[in-house]
């Protein structure tokens, strides 16, 4: 090994190696972005189309949405069974991505979490209201919030208590805040919404097969038939806005988060079962029960019109950016045929490491989606460590492999790797952070594996860092030499 030779594998070793910490970083400002930033707001496909009659309006319409309660919960619970069996058994697409606010302005504006941009926003602030929200065109609408007020103070309510969005409840709200919401259900206003978020925070706290999770449902239930009682001749309309999965966590694309149950019940609805309808067919509902218009962009369906025409993935999951999948798809081809150059031929130089610290990941974790809370987490060490048995791979292969061609046994292992993890970032527009972007990478199936794949990248590159370090530094390191060849061989002049 000449000197020349050792000092550019020792600089690459450290270049390597400290490129960990800016990375870290950059996986840490891509879930900011995820979960602080909207998107412009943009076009949303049409849904199935139908015809069919809308409901009529009704003297007083009330709607209660029992946060992060799923079918299943929902099955469980009596006072929702019972608004279920006098009315129409509805179950609800409530788009992607599965987050209480964008969801919420789906249902009051009409508008698709694409269409108001509102794709995450999880800052503890409102947003301005939609124009054209359903609630700002009824005089006396009343909205009342357990608690996270921001949420309710977003939609566009004329009145809404707590008064104030802020984090702070009001001083014994949690103990009077039923007692505010029966009264306004029993009421004369015309639309009451009440938002009970205690089965969430549970399912955020314990996990939805905790105790914690069926108390809180067994109470939001006890709520529920209170409110119900208050008012037994109104239109009632019961649902969520997503489900959880079972450790806890929501946000992702998954059709058992994503598909909620929802009851109509009342004057003039009949006894049935229907859907699954999009919240924006159930945002259409709601507007003709209090005599409301719709966006002109809404997608919102009649009522009979959405039942007739049930709607599936593909009508409600945002399609991915065609211009970024084919510069991401090119980006893996020319990494596929880099990494085919630099193995040559051998099946051992071949980054094994890669799929086995994947599987790790999921077999030790979880599978990453923006419903999982690991790819949250400020370090990101629980996914690194969970794929170290793919990173150990990568350093035996490695250690091998540079005392063949250092050069080519980088490409070989680090080329297809690091390219698919650019390619995410492409693919949910990430890479506009590296230009000072202020972007939202929220798109279905992908945003889930941007953090994962940067740290696991990012730490194959550390590693990679340190066995080249070594490989400078450490005797008996150099080229191997090849079969059939002594060293005096090698000597001789």
């Amino acid at each position: 090994m000449t000197l020349a030779d050792r000092l550019i594998r020792v600089a690459l070793g450290v270049a390597l190696v400290l490129l960990l910490w800016p990375l870290r970083d950059l996986r840490q400002d891509a879930i900011n972005a995820i979960v602080r930033n909207d998107a412009a707001p943009g076009a949303t496909p049409p849904l199935p189309a139908a015809t069919g009659a809308g409901l009529p309006p009704a003297a007083r319409t009330r709607v209660v949405l029992i946060d992060g309660a799923g079918r299943d919960t929902a099955a469980g619970m009596a006072a929702w069974n019972a608004v279920c069996a006098r009315g129409l058994d509805l179950t609800i697409d409530v788009g992607f991505p599965t987050v209480s606010l964008p969801v919420e302005l789906a249902l009051w504006s009409g508008r698709t979490q694409q269409q108001t941009g509102v794709l995450y926003h999880s800052t503890g602030k409102p947003v301005p209201p939609p124009a054209g929200a359903i609630p700002a065109q009824v005089p006396d609408a009343i909205a009342i919030a357990e608690s996270h007020s921001y949420i309710v103070h977003s939609l566009g309510f004329p009145h809404t208590l707590p008064p104030t969005p802020a984090k702070t409840l009001p001083d014994k709200w949690a103990d009077t805040w039923v007692d505010t919401a029966v009264a306004a259900v029993g009421g004369p206003a015309r639309l009451v919404f009440v938002h009970v978020l205690r089965v969430d925070t549970a399912g955020h706290r314990a996990g939805k097969r905790s105790t914690a999770w069926r108390d809180a449902a067994a109470s939001a239930d006890a709520i529920l038939g209170r409110l119900t009682a208050a008012a037994p001749d109104a239109r009632w309309l019961v649902l969520s806005d997503h489900d959880h999965i079972a450790g806890g966590g929501h946000g992702g694309e998954a059709r058992a988060i994503r598909v909620v149950r929802g009851c109509v019940a009342g004057p003039d609805v009949a006894v049935g079962r229907g859907g699954p309808i999009s919240v924006v067919d159930a945002a259409r509902l709601i507007a003709d029960s209090v005599g409301a218009t719709l966006p002109a962009d809404s997608r919102g369906r009649p009522l009979a019109a959405a039942l007739a025409a049930p709607v599936d993935d593909d009508d409600v999951l945002p399609a991915l950016p065609r211009g970024r999948v084919a510069l991401a798809i090119a980006l893996l081809l020319a990494a596929l045929l880099a990494t085919g150059w630099a193995a040559g031929g051998r099946i051992a130089a071949v980054p094994w490491w890669w799929p086995v610290a994947l599987i790790a990941l999921m077999l030790l974790e979880t599978t990453p989606s923006l419903s999982t809370p690991m790819i949250y987490k400020k370090q990101g060490l629980t996914m690194a460590n969970a794929a170290a048995p793919g990173l150990a791979v990568l350093a035996i292969a490695l250690t091998f492999e540079v005392r063949r061609d250092w050069r080519r046994a980088l490409v070989a292992q680090l080329a297809l790797p690091v390219a698919a993890t650019v390619a995410v970032w492409i693919v949910t527009g990430a890479s506009g952070l590296w230009f000072g972007e202020r972007v939202c990478p929220v798109v279905p199936r992908w945003s889930g594996w941007l953090p994962p794949l940067t740290i696991i990248s990012a730490t194959a590159l550390a590693v990679a860092g340190l066995v080249v370090l070594a490989s400078a530094v450490l005797p008996g390191s150099g080229p191997s030499t090849p079969a059939g060849t002594s060293r005096s061989d090698r000597a001789a002049p």
